[in-house]
């Protein structure tokens, strides 16, 4: 495959404290809203929750993912509704160190071979009459953190959910965090987007080491696309683009995105199937300092 040509963002420890401080005083909110909206958009205690599980020291037990090389998949697998997933799904694993799926099911067999050899990470989201469905973590390392944030679709009452794992990385001192998003769909001022987004972001500013945050983000107008990219961009995070972009889009816009922060993409790109409405994405990455240290960057 063609190398990514794609140069991250490295932010300054100076400007990360001052955003942390900014998501505080703004109640976390990434978008202006009325006053009589902001309510609604405080930190959630789930994420205060995770924020202060983040920042207890944890020692990493077991297997640790390697900084020279963290391969990551990820896809919206549309609860494995259409034949052929399962092929795809085994077919993209190869030797995935991260496999990053929304509308995601433990109750899935075909998940069986691919879920054996990882650690398994879900957190609810939809409930339909036969499964539970919602975003699922699958990794070579044990996570040091595990949390599980909760939306709500506001026409359907029916749960979104962001699942927070953080892993260990050999060699070094720092660790991965890793925010799996399905994000608030059916709104249209995006108001319950904006309160998801809100909790990742206080937990992502929160923590001193490289991000990846990847998902189904539902960015299908300009509107949402701003409010994801904003946010992004005050945490220091970059958006990968891919040499071979078959990521889903709708009225023009991709819905599939990875962000990341400290971390360098050697190879980025996507696959066109026909096992699900959405398009997987699969990256390899570097931990950017490494890359600095053995002169991949210059």
């Amino acid at each position: 495959m063609p190398q990514l040509t794609h140069a991250t963002r490295a932010l300054p420890m100076a400007r990360k404290r001052l955003s942390f401080a900014l998501l505080l005083i703004a109640g976390c909110s990434v978008q202006p809203v009325a006053p009589d909206q902001k309510a609604g958009l405080q930190l959630d205690p789930a994420a205060s929750a995770c924020v202060e599980s983040l920042a207890n020291p944890r020692a990493a037990a077991g297997l640790k993912l390697d900084p020279r090389s963290i391969r990551v998949v990820n896809w919206n697998i549309q609860k494995g509704g259409d034949p052929g997933w399962a092929a795809d799904l085994e077919a993209l694993d190869g030797e995935a160190d991260l496999m990053i799926l929304q509308e995601a099911s433990p109750a899935l067999n075909a998940l069986g071979s691919v879920a054996t050899q990882h650690h398994l990470a879900f957190a609810e989201g939809y409930k339909g009459l036969k499964r539970q469905t919602g975003v699922m973590t699958l990794s070579r390392a044990t996570p040091l953190t595990e949390c599980d944030l909760a939306a709500r679709e506001p026409w359907l009452g029916t749960r979104k959910a962001t699942l927070v794992t953080e892993y260990g990385l050999s060699g070094t001192d720092e660790t991965l965090l890793v925010l799996n998003i399905h994000g608030v769909n059916f709104s249209i001022a995006a108001r319950e987007l904006a309160a998801q987004i809100d909790s990742a972001a206080a937990i992502i500013a929160a923590h001193d080491g490289p991000v990846l945050f990847s998902g189904d983000f539902n960015t299908w107008r300009a509107g949402r696309v701003r409010l994801v990219d904003d946010a992004a961009d005050m945490l220091g995070l970059s958006a990968l683009e891919f040499d071979r972009d078959y990521r889903k889009r709708f009225l023009g816009f991709p819905l599939d995105h990875m962000y990341t922060r400290g971390l360098v993409p050697v190879i980025a790109t996507s696959h066109d199937v026909t096992s699900s409405d959405h398009n997987p994405m699969t990256v390899e990455f570097r931990l950017e300092s490494v890359a600095y240290a053995e002169g991949a960057v210059p």
